[in-house]
């Protein structure tokens, strides 16, 4: 019986620091994705331009591929202020369409 609560027990600190170590990256990735709009808003020239947009993209992905199944966690509202909209493009839409609008030769420099 001792064994059975032992293993529970380890199983149980384990999940919680796995948790712990999710959200800490999570909100390293939100700092990071906020931090690269910052960066973007302050581009000189096309070269700068498309590397933040490329690098928010990449972070915006990372944010989707650690939130996998955690939608209705804490981070759900963070979660639809990138990826879904009432109307229009969400963020990460805009981005993706400001990549291949570079791509097609538009340069906002």
């Amino acid at each position: 019986m001792e064994e059975r609560a032992t293993i529970k027990l380890v199983v149980l600190f384990s999940f919680i620091q796995t948790y712990t170590i999710m959200n800490k990256e999570l909100e390293k990735i939100v700092e990071h994705i906020t931090e690269m709009q910052h960066k973007l808003y302050r581009s000189e020239n096309n070269l700068q331009y498309i590397k933040r947009l490329q690098a928010l993209k990449y972070w915006l992905l990372r944010f989707d591929e650690l939130l996998d199944n955690r939608l209705a966690g804490e981070y759900a509202a963070v979660y639809e202020s990138y990826f879904c909209t009432c109307c229009g493009f969400s963020f990460y839409d805009r981005i993706c369409n400001s990549i291949l609008d570079y791509k097609y030769g538009n340069r906002p420099f």
